[in-house]
């Protein structure tokens, strides 16, 4: 059975992921797993959080409970297709999502609640994001109105996640009866002396072919069998990467990016680019690894 995993904690934020995650699962014809974590303080001294009484434990339970019966009935009414399945996880919630993601096709987090913020290494949806097993979805929690008929854009660079983004996006595309946007951006060298004009023109016709050559081979490289003829529109841009895919969203319904793994270090960190993203946009973002 495939499995699309959404953390929720009664916010207002975890409510709009959820309505989300029903959408696609309903897409995609996958299982939802509703989780909830139950952050529960164990440690206790100065600086620590009193240890909870059995009788805080038990009243966070039923909580737990009422919120992941609330929940699967909003998605029986939203999407009455979907088969609907719940867990109370013990744990932080980026912890806990992460777990869930190991047998998940995809994770679905609000951009904030669920804690908002765990700690010094920043917010739940940029710990799921950075460190899933499988593609994660974040959702903003004042997002601009659905564009269902919107492209997909896919931000794309000479790595392996540019291709696995660019792939995903077109599996996304192929779901929803919609194309994708592959944007690109490349900046030009700073040069310290001055340089003739024509110099200049051929600095930036050299970098738009490479990266349009770059794009290309990119693209060539994601298409399957399954997503051959999903059209795909191709977007050379100088500039920053955040950017240009900024300015060639704002009819879009859905971003893609991919990040880089490798080593432990890193999976506890999310790109520059991802990160940015996620800060200023107001679409749904999915990021997608490449594991080497």
């Amino acid at each position: 059975m495939n499995y699309i995993t959404v953390g929720v904690d009664g916010s207002q934020a975890s409510a709009r992921a959820l309505e989300w995650a029903a959408a696609e699962a309903a897409r995609t014809g996958s299982a939802l797993r509703i989780v909830h974590a139950m952050d529960l303080p164990d440690v206790t001294g100065i600086y620590s959080p009193a240890k909870i009484s059995p009788l805080g434990v038990a009243e966070l339970t039923k909580f737990s409970r009422r919120l992941l019966r609330a929940a699967a009935h909003r998605v029986e009414n939203i999407a009455p297709g979907v088969r609907v399945d719940t867990r109370s996880a013990t744990g932080a919630a980026s912890a806990v999502l992460v777990h869930q993601s190991h047998e998940s096709d995809a994770v679905v987090v609000g951009s904030r609640g669920l804690g908002a913020f765990e700690g010094l290494l920043g917010s739940v949806s940029t710990k799921v994001a950075a460190r899933a097993e499988c593609p994660v979805f974040v959702i903003p929690d004042h997002g601009g109105p659905d564009r269902p008929s919107g492209p997909i854009v896919a931000a794309v660079d000479d790595s392996d996640s540019g291709v696995d983004a660019l792939r995903y996006a077109l599996k996304e595309a192929l779901v929803r009866n919609t194309t994708v946007r592959a944007v690109t951006a490349y900046e030009l060298p700073i040069v310290s002396v001055p340089v003739y004009p024509g110099v200049t023109s051929s600095f930036e016709q050299d970098g738009h072919d490479q990266a349009a050559a770059v794009l290309q081979k990119a693209i060539d490289q994601a298409r399957t069998t399954d997503t051959d003829r999903v059209p795909v529109e191709s977007v050379v841009v100088e500039g920053p990467a955040v950017e240009a895919i900024l300015a060639n969203a704002r009819d879009a319904q859905l971003i893609v990016v991919g990040s880089r793994r490798h080593g432990v270090f890193q999976q506890l960190l999310l790109g520059s680019t991802s990160r940015l993203l996620l800060h200023r946009t107001d679409l749904p973002v999915a990021v997608v690894h490449h594991r080497a």
